[in-house]
Protein backbone atom coordinates (compact mmCIF):
# COMPACT_ATOMS: atom_id res chain seq x y z
CA UNK A 1 0.00 0.00 0.00
CA UNK A 2 0.89 3.47 -0.85
CA UNK A 3 2.62 5.33 2.43
CA UNK A 4 2.20 9.16 2.46
CA UNK A 5 5.62 9.38 4.69
CA UNK A 6 7.72 7.43 1.84
CA UNK A 7 9.43 10.38 0.20
CA UNK A 8 10.12 7.41 -2.49
CA UNK A 9 7.23 7.09 -3.75
CA UNK A 10 5.89 8.89 -6.91
CA UNK A 11 4.10 12.13 -6.69
CA UNK A 12 3.15 15.44 -7.71
CA UNK A 13 5.56 17.96 -6.17
CA UNK A 14 6.10 20.30 -9.08
CA UNK A 15 3.56 22.13 -10.53
CA UNK A 16 6.02 24.81 -12.46
CA UNK A 17 4.63 23.75 -15.58
CA UNK A 18 1.29 25.19 -15.29
CA UNK A 19 0.42 28.67 -14.98
CA UNK A 20 -3.35 30.10 -14.35
CA UNK A 21 -3.17 31.48 -18.45
CA UNK A 22 -2.73 27.38 -19.40
CA UNK A 23 -5.91 26.83 -17.39
CA UNK A 24 -7.74 29.43 -19.43
CA UNK A 25 -5.89 27.89 -22.40
CA UNK A 26 -6.84 24.81 -22.27
CA UNK A 27 -10.68 25.75 -21.58
CA UNK A 28 -11.18 28.18 -24.52
CA UNK A 29 -9.69 24.98 -26.53
CA UNK A 30 -12.69 22.79 -25.31
CA UNK A 31 -15.08 26.07 -26.19
CA UNK A 32 -13.32 26.08 -29.35
CA UNK A 33 -13.75 22.38 -30.25
CA UNK A 34 -16.21 20.62 -32.75
CA UNK A 35 -15.38 17.50 -30.92
CA UNK A 36 -17.33 17.69 -27.77
CA UNK A 37 -20.63 20.63 -27.05
CA UNK A 38 -19.67 23.15 -24.83
CA UNK A 39 -22.76 24.36 -22.85
CA UNK A 40 -23.80 28.10 -23.41
CA UNK A 41 -26.97 27.97 -21.08
CA UNK A 42 -26.55 31.12 -20.92
CA UNK A 43 -27.20 31.73 -24.97
CA UNK A 44 -24.42 34.02 -25.14
CA UNK A 45 -22.34 34.48 -28.42
CA UNK A 46 -18.60 32.38 -28.48
CA UNK A 47 -16.77 35.69 -28.55
CA UNK A 48 -18.66 36.30 -24.94
CA UNK A 49 -18.31 32.70 -23.78
CA UNK A 50 -14.30 33.42 -24.10
CA UNK A 51 -14.40 36.96 -22.59
CA UNK A 52 -16.05 34.88 -19.49
CA UNK A 53 -13.07 31.90 -19.57
CA UNK A 54 -10.15 34.43 -19.41
CA UNK A 55 -12.15 36.91 -16.98
CA UNK A 56 -11.19 34.32 -14.20
CA UNK A 57 -9.28 35.92 -11.70
CA UNK A 58 -5.80 34.25 -12.24
CA UNK A 59 -5.43 34.86 -8.60
CA UNK A 60 -7.87 32.48 -8.07
CA UNK A 61 -6.68 29.67 -10.06
CA UNK A 62 -3.20 30.67 -8.80
CA UNK A 63 -4.31 28.86 -5.39
CA UNK A 64 -5.16 25.71 -6.47
CA UNK A 65 -1.22 25.80 -7.59
CA UNK A 66 0.11 27.02 -4.53
CA UNK A 67 -1.85 25.21 -1.99
CA UNK A 68 -1.45 21.71 -3.81
CA UNK A 69 -0.76 18.79 -1.80
CA UNK A 70 2.76 17.86 -2.58
CA UNK A 71 3.26 15.36 0.03
CA UNK A 72 0.15 13.23 0.08
CA UNK A 73 0.00 9.92 -1.58
CA UNK A 74 -0.53 9.87 -5.36
CA UNK A 75 -4.71 8.55 -5.87
CA UNK A 76 -5.16 11.43 -3.14
CA UNK A 77 -3.64 13.97 -5.06
CA UNK A 78 -5.21 13.54 -7.92
CA UNK A 79 -8.91 13.48 -6.66
CA UNK A 80 -7.81 16.28 -4.45
CA UNK A 81 -6.55 18.36 -7.99
CA UNK A 82 -10.21 17.31 -9.33
CA UNK A 83 -11.86 18.54 -5.90
CA UNK A 84 -10.63 22.10 -6.68
CA UNK A 85 -10.41 22.12 -10.21
CA UNK A 86 -14.38 20.83 -10.88
CA UNK A 87 -16.00 21.73 -7.10
CA UNK A 88 -14.70 25.60 -7.35
CA UNK A 89 -16.19 25.50 -10.90
CA UNK A 90 -14.18 28.31 -12.38
CA UNK A 91 -15.61 28.17 -15.94
CA UNK A 92 -19.00 28.14 -17.33
CA UNK A 93 -18.28 24.65 -18.92
CA UNK A 94 -15.63 21.87 -19.40
CA UNK A 95 -14.15 22.04 -15.65
CA UNK A 96 -13.70 18.14 -15.63
CA UNK A 97 -12.11 17.86 -19.18
CA UNK A 98 -9.76 20.85 -18.24
CA UNK A 99 -8.90 19.25 -15.12
CA UNK A 100 -8.35 16.00 -16.24
CA UNK A 101 -5.97 17.23 -19.20
CA UNK A 102 -4.06 18.91 -16.85
CA UNK A 103 -4.02 16.46 -14.22
CA UNK A 104 -2.29 14.03 -17.47
CA UNK A 105 -0.01 16.75 -17.82
CA UNK A 106 1.43 16.96 -14.35
CA UNK A 107 1.43 13.45 -13.53
CA UNK A 108 3.53 13.79 -17.24
CA UNK A 109 5.86 16.50 -16.12
CA UNK A 110 6.45 14.81 -12.50
CA UNK A 111 8.00 11.57 -14.16
CA UNK A 112 4.66 9.31 -13.54
CA UNK A 113 2.76 8.04 -16.51
CA UNK A 114 -0.68 8.64 -15.90
CA UNK A 115 -1.61 4.79 -17.90
CA UNK A 116 -4.70 4.24 -19.34
CA UNK A 117 -8.45 6.12 -18.21
CA UNK A 118 -11.05 4.57 -19.89
CA UNK A 119 -13.38 7.01 -21.80
CA UNK A 120 -16.59 4.94 -20.49
CA UNK A 121 -14.98 5.42 -16.51
CA UNK A 122 -14.59 9.03 -17.22
CA UNK A 123 -17.76 9.82 -18.16
CA UNK A 124 -19.21 7.78 -15.44
CA UNK A 125 -17.21 9.31 -12.47
CA UNK A 126 -18.07 12.92 -14.29
CA UNK A 127 -21.44 12.11 -14.55
CA UNK A 128 -21.26 11.25 -11.07
CA UNK A 129 -18.97 13.48 -10.07
CA UNK A 130 -21.77 16.16 -11.32
CA UNK A 131 -24.51 15.05 -9.04
CA UNK A 132 -22.47 15.11 -6.25
CA UNK A 133 -21.45 18.43 -6.53
CA UNK A 134 -24.99 19.38 -7.06
CA UNK A 135 -25.68 18.01 -3.72
CA UNK A 136 -22.83 19.25 -1.53
CA UNK A 137 -22.10 22.82 -0.25
CA UNK A 138 -20.20 25.04 -2.82
CA UNK A 139 -16.60 24.65 -3.04
CA UNK A 140 -14.29 27.73 -1.85
CA UNK A 141 -11.04 29.02 -2.26
CA UNK A 142 -10.44 27.86 1.34
CA UNK A 143 -11.66 24.39 0.68
CA UNK A 144 -10.56 23.41 -2.32
CA UNK A 145 -8.61 20.38 -0.59
CA UNK A 146 -11.09 19.71 1.86
CA UNK A 147 -11.98 16.03 1.79
CA UNK A 148 -15.81 15.62 1.40
CA UNK A 149 -17.89 13.27 -0.73
CA UNK A 150 -17.25 14.83 -4.44
CA UNK A 151 -13.37 14.45 -3.19
CA UNK A 152 -14.65 10.29 -2.31
CA UNK A 153 -16.15 10.31 -5.81
CA UNK A 154 -12.57 10.75 -7.45
CA UNK A 155 -10.36 8.75 -4.97
CA UNK A 156 -12.43 5.50 -5.74
CA UNK A 157 -11.55 6.76 -9.55
CA UNK A 158 -8.14 6.83 -9.14
CA UNK A 159 -7.51 4.26 -6.70
CA UNK A 160 -8.91 2.28 -9.45
CA UNK A 161 -7.37 3.54 -13.27
CA UNK A 162 -4.05 4.38 -11.53
CA UNK A 163 -1.28 1.74 -12.59
CA UNK A 164 -0.94 -0.65 -9.41
CA UNK A 165 2.63 0.75 -8.91
CA UNK A 166 0.93 4.34 -7.80
CA UNK A 167 -2.12 3.33 -5.81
Amino acid sequence: MYSSTDPTEPRITDLSSIEPENVKFRNTEFLKSDRHRYDNPRDVSFIEQRRNIWRVRNGDIRRILDEFPTDRPLPEQCALWMHAVVGKHFFEDANHRTAIALLRKLLRDNGIDPGSWPTDRIEHVRDESHDVRREIPAIRLDTLYQKDELYEVWYRFFTDVLPNEYR
